[in-house]
């Protein structure tokens, strides 16, 4: 996957697979997670939304599959 550096306090950078609609997200501390069943509207509101963080709190975490990478 390739990985799009955001603007965030947390999160380094987000991918998106479109074949098996898996989101990645990258964060500072270097801890990577993939979420599984992920929209393509999601991943492509994450890009545009001013407040990175705050969007994975309310609309990702928690929501998908989650999947620790190592």
């Amino acid at each position: 996957m390739v990985h799009h550096p955001v603007k965030s306090s947390r999160i380094a950078s987000v991918a998106y697979d479109n074949r098996t609609a898996t989101l990645e997200i990258r964060f500072h501390d270097r801890s990577m997670l993939q979420y599984q069943g992920v929209p393509l509207r999601i991943y492509n509101d994450f890009l545009q939304v001013v407040s990175k963080g705050r969007y994975y709190d309310g609309v990702v975490k928690g929501k998908f599959k989650e999947t620790k990478v190592n």
